[in-house]
């Protein structure tokens, strides 16, 4: 009788932690992070973070930078093809393959030919073939945030 109330008790209590471990917007801290709207799809940044968009450009083009790293984005059908043509290749350095926001994702570090850096990509995908999101910085200086940031994408 002793084990079962000392098994439920555990149970109870890890219950709890993981309850109070959760954030209802996904870890999302308003004091030190922002969301940022781009209006086919959002992510999470440190508040130093500001979003651009260039002038004449084809298609739905922009990024975000805290003038450390920029990162930049490129959505639609003429981003890539499709998530599974992006494949690793004599130039991958790294390749991860996730789901990301409920979608296929893959995140691909690459030292590309002709290209003087790396470049850190993020591609998601809906498979609906119009909603395609690549996201690229070139030789961030603070990867893991880059790929904190390429991980709270979200499709709206």
């Amino acid at each position: 009788m002793m084990i079962f109330h000392k098994y439920r008790f555990l149970k109870v209590l890890s219950i709890a932690l993981f309850l109070l471990s959760c954030d209802s917007d996904g870890g999302f801290d308003p004091n030190t992070e922002q969301r940022i709207d781009f209006e086919k799809f959002t992510l999470v940044t440190p508040l130093d973070w500001v979003r651009f968009y260039p002038q004449g450009t084809d298609g739905f083009f922009g990024g975000l930078t805290n003038n450390r790293d920029t990162l930049y984005f490129d959505y639609g059908v003429f981003s890539f093809s499709s998530i599974d043509d992006v494949s690793e290749n004599d130039e991958t350095i790294s390749f991860q393959e996730l789901i990301v926001g409920g979608y296929s994702s893959k995140i691909v570090l690459e030292k590309r030919e002709g290209e003087i850096s790396t470049r850190f990509s993020f591609y998601s995908d809906k498979k609906d073939g119009t909603n395609l999101n690549r996201l690229y910085c070139y030789a961030p200086k603070d990867q893991e945030l880059i790929k904190g940031i390429f991980l709270s994408h979200r499709f709206k």
